[in-house]
């Protein structure tokens, strides 16, 4: 959920596109030898025909007891939504490896993706996107994969409640002031860190944020807002596809502008943690749950309750505004605004935000450190520090970006060594050979060498040995110092 042009989900068209426009007028007749655009044009086939294959595929629906991949059982139904149903699940790999906490959380998405090939692929690109966001307050996002037709994500497995059964509940009435204020700053810093990393989660509502049962908040189903399409029954707070467009909203929490089918932007998630942020405070929707357009329409304004002071309505009220030039920027500035003017060294800071700056000084430390330990761990990066594609000349950039993006349609599909000159594994390796040390790229590899480790064991356990070998030998030969496959050689 990129705020960029160019990070719209892709379909197969989009696809295409590359092609032609790195010199190809009909992709699929000529006869250049241009590395790149071979690539993109396997990527191309490679697309349509996992588009066919789940349009035309008929397997039984997904229930309590359905076992997805050989791994995941299904025992629960924890929720449903407008995007698909969340089971908790039983990871078999991890039952196998005795591990004390074997439970996830499965969220199989509607029969949309089913229908509708190209959501299945711009789903893929925007949960890519939300598997590298690293935040406290954000869900942790394991994978995402299908089985047949069955399109699911696995994420951490949360104990607690949304946050739109909590209001339910709770209301006309609210939370103590401090929680209800915690749990403001705690949605802030998620979106905050989103919109550092440009990305928009573009359908902020109750019903996508979990409250823990540790009061920790955590924001959900970033990567899936703007990959969504279809259609959905209109019922209170439901999300609602734009069938025209991979994109989602629920109107009672959208901005003028997602409404009015405009660009994505920090300040529509904004707006929609204005909105919630009304409701925790004051017990009811600042519009008496009129979508914006509507109460913009009808010059509708908030009521400032007297409790609140003024600080926190200021903030408030200018996140609410209906225009987007005059609303806040994004969830940083809603936090400054929040914590009120500082004026001179002396100025008292609210009690919320000591909390809230350890919180953020301690995440900063997390991420830094697990960006550090990746890169010494896998046995496949290369010696030097690992580099992000922002770092390259834009014309760089973006053959290095597209060629990551041939890489992961190559993963999804199963061309991982093979064929030779049409794979992932040298989708990568044309991305090292421009940019060293690129650290997709190399997070690529290792992710490539975990998924033949696996193949390869899996080979052994059904009976074909000498299969599994020669997987093996040949992903030894391509990631020499891969340390699962070393490990598993000398296993075997």
């Amino acid at each position: 959920m990129a705020t960029k042009d160019d990070d719209r989900p892709a379909s197969i068209d989009e696809a295409t596109r590359l092609a032609t426009t790195k010199g190809l007028d009909n992709p699929a007749d000529s006869d250049s030898t241009d590395p790149i655009t071979d690539s993109v044009r396997s990527a191309t086939e490679a697309l349509t025909a996992i588009s066919e294959e789940i349009a035309n595929s008929t397997s039984a629906a997904v229930t309590i007891g359905s076992v997805l991949k050989n791994r995941f059982v299904l025992e629960e139904m924890l929720g449903r939504g407008g995007m698909g149903v969340v089971y908790k699940a039983r990871d078999l790999r991890k039952v196998e490896a005795m591990d004390r906490e074997p439970y996830i959380a499965v969220k199989v998405l509607s029969k949309d993706f089913q229908a509708n090939p190209d959501s299945f692929i711009a789903l893929q690109r925007e949960s890519k996107k939300a598997q590298q966001l690293a935040h406290p307050n954000i869900v942790t996002v394991y994978d995402f994969d299908r089985d047949g037709p069955n399109v699911f994500m696995t994420m951490e497995l949360l104990e607690g409640e949304p946050l739109d059964q909590l209001i339910r509940r709770l209301r006309p009435g609210t939370l103590p002031t401090e929680q209800a204020l915690s749990i403001i700053q705690q949605m802030s810093r998620a979106l905050a860190y989103a919109h550092s990393e440009k990305i928009v989660h573009s359908d902020f509502k109750p019903g996508n944020i979990f409250l823990t049962s540790k009061d920790v908040v955590k924001v959900v189903d970033f990567g899936i807002a703007r990959a969504a399409k279809g259609s959905d029954r209109v019922v209170e707070d439901a999300t609602i596809f734009d069938p025209g467009s991979l994109g989602a909203l629920t109107p009672t929490y959208a901005s003028c502008e997602m409404l009015e089918s405009g660009e994505p932007d920090p300040r529509d998630d904004v707006y929609g943690l204005a909105v919630v942020a009304y409701e925790l405070l004051v017990g009811n929707h600042p519009f008496d749950r009129k979508p914006a357009t509507y109460a913009r329409d009808l010059e509708l304004e908030p009521k400032r309750p007297k409790e609140l002071s003024k600080e926190i309505w200021n903030a408030i009220s200018h996140a609410l505004e209906f225009e987007r030039e005059k609303r806040t920027a994004d969830a940083t500035q809603f936090l400054k605004e929040m914590a009120g003017p500082r004026t001179g060294r002396d100025k008292v800071r609210p009690k919320w935000l000591i909390p809230l700056v350890a919180s953020a000084a301690l995440a900063l430390i997390v991420i830094v450190g697990s960006l550090l330990i990746s890169g010494q761990n896998n046995g496949v990066q290369p010696e030097g520090v690992l580099e992000e594609t922002s770092t390259l000349d834009p014309d760089l950039r973006e053959r290095v970006e597209n060629l990551l993006e041939v890489a992961e349609v190559h993963m999804m599909v199963g061309r991982m060594l093979e064929p030779p000159g049409s794979s992932a594994y040298d989708a990568y390796q044309q991305v090292l050979a421009m940019h060293q040390h690129n650290k997709q790229a190399n997070q690529g590899l290792q992710q490539l060498g975990n998924q033949i480790e696996e193949s390869v064991r899996e080979a052994i356990q059904v009976g074909k040995p000498e299969a599994g070998q020669k997987l093996l030998d040949k992903a030894l030969d391509a990631l020499p110092r891969h340390q699962g496959l070393i490990e598993l050689q000398k296993e075997l």
